[in-house]
Order: structure tokens, then sequence, then C-alpha cells
């Protein structure tokens, strides 16, 4: 088994895999231990580690995994290697090496995450010495969870070959898992969902007053919590078992319907299906009218992640504004940064960066490239990328804008809509915009399909801390926020500075790929 896993390990070297935990740690840690010399916060520094990380971890840790799974099974599907990997080595071996290696890396991001805020805590002064089970506690809680959303991750990375299907399901199970931290009220559905255990498992709570904080203390996680996490274990080990058994040498799919019809029946209905395909082969080719980006993105997942993010990012941002109506006095704006302060920086990046990978996916598959560069100019083949990515973003924070307004209806609000919402919405469109470009231009020079999506969800935390230093222009993903006013939306905007920032990073990024593809020869698959 050693030298299968020292063969899996051969296999993604080079390929940036143990960057993603590494940066995870290093986001994780920095930001949870930003503050944290506050004279005020040392006497209860290490309950509130363990109060603020289940969080960070809740937001980042699932599409960090669900990036980790797919790069290690999207190496199998892109080089059509499931046949020869089953004519060397059984079925059974093929996915205890799949498991083992999560296994390694998920218990390594575990073990120097606990390190890490063990001597961030010692370095900065936290008065007194951390409990030690306490610590112990949270290193499991924190592998055995992650472990399970590998786990899963793995499985859906396995059945869909398009793996835009796993990286949606792991930016909306982290949008689940935050949403299900602001309901401690249905423990039920936090047990449920594997996504929700980093906030059933919880054990430290706060005791605050308004804005302010009198302190930490120790509680109990949510009944039920271990039985469920340790449920999941056994169903997702069991459940990927049985998927890799029911998996052909060509890679895992359903089985069509006819195929599993026996006897005459079954000759007539595969009769039928010939007789179909013939005629429809007699008739006259159609061809598209839609633009050639857009009949790419047609009945795809990313749909899935258009509709279902925002919406539980507005049903988040709904349960908080009406947890904390002692506070939040401002009506529609101060719903509007409960709304959107979550899904500008964590949410709205990562999404925008599987728009732009997606759109990029087509032509680093097979000879695609060759094909594509004979008929089409370089600079028309990226304005087409950017302006769909752009038209997918238009249409995300318009939906958003949307459940905005009906969330206002349903909480009871007498006051008219913002008109303010529609200099949101624009700015928002614009910095967007800005945001495809430098994700399309990522997801050129990257061929993976899941790291400019990773890199994505890491800029939307360097857009936070560049936000809250004062420089918001330096990013696109800050800008962006800016423009929506995620922190504050009375917050005044130099528009015509505004733009010209966003201009700026547009035609930078667009140069940079035209640059990019005229000086590099393509590398295909």
């Amino acid at each position: 088994m050693i030298y299968r896993l020292s063969l899996e390990l051969k296999k993604t070297r080079r390929r940036g895999i143990w960057l993603v935990p590494a940066v995870l740690l290093l986001v994780i840690t920095a930001w949870a231990g930003r503050n944290m010399d506050n004279e005020r916060y040392l006497d209860y520094g290490w309950l509130m580690t363990l109060f603020n990380v289940p969080l960070l971890n809740a937001i980042l840790i699932p599409t960090a995994i669900a990036v980790l799974a797919s790069r290690i099974i999207d190496l199998e599907h892109r080089g059509n290697t499931w046949k020869v990997l089953e004519t060397l080595q059984r079925k059974s071996d093929i996915y205890i090496t799949k498991v083992l290696y999560g296994f390694c890396a998920v218990l390594i991001f575990s073990v120097l995450e606990l390190a890490a805020f063990l001597v961030l805590g010692y370095a900065i002064g936290f008065k007194g010495n951390p409990d030690w089970w306490a610590y112990g506690l949270f290193f499991v809680q924190t592998f055995v969870i992650s472990f399970n959303l590998y786990l899963l991750q793995m499985i859906v990375s396995l059945i869909f070959f398009n793996q835009a299907v796993a990286l949606c399901t792991g930016l909306c199970g982290s949008m689940a898992g935050l949403f299900l931290m602001y309901v401690p009220q249905w423990p039920v559905l936090r047990c449920l969902i594997p996504w929700g255990h980093f906030g059933a498992s919880m054990f430290v709570g706060m005791d605050a007053e308004r804005n302010h904080i009198n302190g930490f203390y120790y509680m109990r996680p949510d009944s039920g919590c271990v039985f469920f996490i340790t449920g999941w274990l056994v169903l997702l080990l069991v459940g990927g078992w049985f998927v890799f058994q029911q998996m052909d040498t060509d890679g895992y799919h359903f089985q069509p319907r006819h195929r599993r019809r026996r006897g005459k029946l079954g000759a007539d209905i595969m009769d039928a299906a010939t007789d179909d395909s013939v005629s429809l082969s007699r008739r006259p080719v159609k061809i598209p009218r839609l633009p050639v980006e857009v009949i790419k993105i047609r009945r795809t997942p990313i749909w899935i992640a258009f509709l279902t993010l925002p919406l539980i990012s507005a049903l988040i941002g709904t349960a908080n504004y009406l947890n904390n109506l002692a506070l939040l006095k401002s009506t529609w704006y101060s719903l509007w940064t409960q709304h959107s302060l979550f899904f500008c920086y964590f949410f709205m990046p990562p999404l925008i960066g599987v728009y732009a990978s997606y759109l990029w996916r087509l032509e680093h598959n097979g000879s695609n490239w060759n094909m594509v560069l004979v008929n089409t100019p370089v600079w028309r083949l990226v304005f087409g990328k950017l302006a769909v990515c752009s038209a997918v973003t238009f249409l995300t924070l318009g939906w958003q804008c949307i459940l905005y307004v009906l969330c206002g209806l349903y909480v009871g609000f007498s006051e008219p809509v913002p008109f303010a919402l529609i200099e949101w919405f624009v700015c928002g469109v614009i910095g967007g915009t800005a945001v495809c470009a430098m994700q399309c231009f990522l997801s050129l020079i990257i061929r993976s399909f899941a790291i400019p999506v990773g890199l994505a969800l890491l800029g939307g935390f360097a857009g936070l801390a560049a936000t809250a230093a004062g420089h918001y222009y330096i990013l696109p993903y800050s800008l962006m926020s800016r423009g929506m006013r995620a922190n504050n939306p009375n917050l005044s905007v130099n528009l015509s500075v505004y733009i010209c920032y966003a201009v700026f990073f547009i035609v930078l990024f667009y140069i940079l790929s035209v640059w990019y593809i005229k000086s590099h020869d393509v590398r295909t698959q």
C-alpha cells in the first residue's frame, strides 16, 4: 500500500495540489490571528480562537476540499487512465489509495492548523495555557469533518466527468455551512448536512452585549452530532466503495434505460432507437443562432450554483437581520449589509471563477486549441469569453438584487426600496467585469479547472483585507465589493475614479490574455 501511495504522490507532482491546503492554512491563520494582540483579547485568547476558527473552516474548507478532490480524481478522467489502472491493480486498491491519499492530506492540514494556532497564541502572549483537551477535541473534529467532506467530494468528482459539478457542490456546501452557523435553532438540520457539522460540533460560545465582548465559555455541542458525523463517515466510505465497484474502465456513467431491459421488449426498443437515429441523421443540420460561448454553457451545472448561492446568501442575510433587530435599525440598508457582505467577499469571486474556468475548459481539452485558433482571431476569442462571463455575472447580481427585494418585503418593510440599489447593482456589475477579466486570464494560463476557482476564493479574502486597509483599488475583488457597498451602504464612491480603476483592470487582463495566446504555444491534452 505504501508503494501505491507513492505512485499516487508521483502522479500529482508539480500539479499544485499541496498548494491548496498550504494557502488555505495561511489564510485561516492570518485571518484568525488579526487583531488578537489587542490587550482586551489576551485574557481569553485561547477560547476566542476555538470560537472563531470553526466559522472560517465552514467557509473555506468545503471549497478547498472540493478543489483537492477534483485535482486527484480529474487526473484519471483527463488522461482516461481508468482503463490502465484497472488492468494493473484491483479496484479495491485504487479506491483505498485515493482514500488514503486524501486521508494524509487532511491529516497534515489538521495537524498544521492546530500547531499554527498554538504557536500563534504563545507568540502573541495569550494569558495562561490552553486547555489541551479542548484543542485536542478541536483537532479531532476538524480532521473527521474535513475527511468526510473529502470522501463526499471524491464521489462527486468520480461520478461526474465534468468537474464543474464537484466545484459547484463545494461552493454551495460552503454557503450552506455558513448559513447553518446562523441557525442554531435548527440543530437537526445542522447535524444532517455534512457541511453543517462545523457549526453543530462547536463547543465554545461567546458572551456579548451589543459590540462588547464579555468573555467565552464552554457549551455542549448539538445533541447527536457525534453519531451523525460517525454515520456520515461510514456511509461515505461504503458509498464510495460501491461507486468504484460500479465504475467501468471508461469511468463511471449511468447505464441507459434501454440496456437494462431484457428479452424481446429490449430488442424492440433497441431497434426503435436505431431507426430514430437513422431518421435523425437524415434531417438537415441546424446552425445554432446563439453565440458560440453561450452554447458552451447551455445545460451546464454552473446554473445550479447561479441559482443556489445567491438564494442561500439571501437566507443567511435575512436570518441574521431578524436575529439582530435591536442593533440593525436602518431597515433596507441594514438588510443590504447582511445580504451582500459574505456574498461579495467569499462567494461571488469563486462563482465567477467557476464561470471563467468553464468557458476555457473546452479549449484546454483534447486538441481544440488547434481548431479554435485556425477559425477565430485571438482578440475575438478573448472578447467572447469575457463578454459571456460578464453577462452571467450581470444575471447573478440581478438575481441577488431580486432576492434582496423579496426578502425585504417578507420582513415587512413599509419604506420603498432604496433608489441607491440601482447604483449598487451597476457598480457591482462594473467591478464584477474586472473580476471576470482577471479570472479569464487565470483560467487561460492555468489548465486546471479547480485551481483558478481556489485562487478566486483566496482573492475574496485578499480583497477584504485590502478594503480594511483602505486600498480597495489594488484588487478587482475589493473593487467589486466596494462598488456594491458591502461594508457600508451609505459609503460614497467617486464613480469616475471607480470606473477608471475597473476599466484599467479590464483592459490590462484582456491585453495580457491576447498577448499570452499569441506569444505562447498552446498546450493540448
